[in-house]
């Protein structure tokens, strides 16, 4: 059974999980970067960078991300199963920019394995989760 947006429905006394407190916790994350790649798209940044000033790939790069970031933010918040698929594409993307395209984008090796450093903490905890519903 789930609800209108695809959040599984639970039993309201019910303490929620590890998994899904961390599901939230990124789902914070996750909107603050989505918010802040809106401000750059509407030129409400510190330095005062307008989005005609950014070069083709990187005006693309952060269009894709704004609009995947803030929908897999609202997914993992309500807890709804398609929240970490997106972030997980999200994740793609933008390992992607700074892997396969980093002569577009640039090298970033500490927010690629931070990147996915954060997802191997969410499939570890889901993993033990499962384990856990397994032996009950």
């Amino acid at each position: 059974m789930s609800d209108l947006l695809g959040g599984p429905v639970q039993d309201p006394a019910a303490r929620p999980s590890l998994t899904a407190i961390y599901l939230r916790i990124m789902g914070l994350f996750l909107l603050s970067a989505g918010l802040w790649r809106a401000c750059q798209i509407l030129g409400i940044t510190p330095d005062g960078q307008n989005f005609s000033d950014l070069s083709p790939a990187w005006r693309a790069g952060a269009t894709t991300l704004v609009m995947v970031d803030l929908f897999s933010a609202v997914g993992l918040w309500v807890g709804a199963a398609w929240g970490p698929v997106m972030w997980a594409v999200a994740l793609v993307v933008e390992v992607s920019m700074y892997t396969l395209f980093s002569d577009l984008f640039g090298s970033f090796p500490l927010r690629v394995a931070g990147h996915a450093a954060l997802f191997a903490i969410f499939l570890i905890l889901a993993i033990i989760d499962w384990r856990r519903e397994v032996a009950d």
